[in-house]
C-alpha cells in the first residue's frame, strides 16, 4: 500500500512478498531520482531495514544521493526514511 503526502510518499511493504519488497522500493527511488524529486520516501516494514540503507548506498545509481534513517515504532513495525541529500 502506498500513499502520498506533501512531504513525500509512504509505502508499507509488509503486504508484499519478500522478493518484491526491495525491487519496489528501488523502482520508486530510481523514479524519484529521474524526476529530480526532492520528496522523501518512508518505508514501513516488518524487520530491521539496515540492509536496505546499505544496499541503497552500494548501488551506483543511488550512491551518495540519499540520506537513510530508520527506527522501530512502538507497535513493532520498522520505519525507514529515504531522503535526497541537499546539494
Amino acid at each position: 500500500m502506498a500513499s502520498g503526502s506533501h512531504n513525500g510518499l509512504v509505502i508499507d511493504v509488509r503486504g508484499f512478498t519478500p522478493g518484491l519488497r526491495r525491487p519496489i522500493v528501488f523502482a520508486i527511488v530510481d523514479k524519484m531520482l529521474s524526476l529530480e524529486s526532492d520528496d522523501s520516501l518512508v518505508v514501513i516494514c516488518d524487520h530491521e531495514p539496515a540492509g536496505l540503507g546499505y544496499q541503497l548506498d552500494l548501488r551506483k545509481e543511488t550512491r551518495g544521493m540519499y540520506e537513510y534513517f530508520y527506527d522501530q515504532r512502538l507497535d513493532g513495525a520498522w520505519v525507514a526514511l529515504i531522503r535526497r541529500k541537499s546539494s
